[in-house]
């Protein structure tokens, strides 16, 4: 499963990859929050200000899991 997150403003994408609450092995991501303040709080592209409810987060399944 992966997880994308966007900035809902510009459609910027801040996140790609595993679904973050699942992660083991890499724990400098702990949370969504986390990616935004990676950002400092601020869309790159259009400088808008991130929060949780400032971002589009889209949870997609592997193909063969949908079976």
């Amino acid at each position: 499963m992966t997880e994308k997150i966007f900035c809902k403003e510009c459609g910027l994408l801040l996140y790609f990859g595993e679904i973050i609450e699942h992660r083991l092995y890499m724990c400098a991501i702990p949370s969504e929050k986390s990616v935004l303040e990676m950002y400092n709080n601020t869309c790159p592209k259009c400088k808008h200000t991130l929060d949780l409810d400032s971002v589009k987060v889209e949870v997609e399944e592997a193909p063969w899991m949908s079976r």
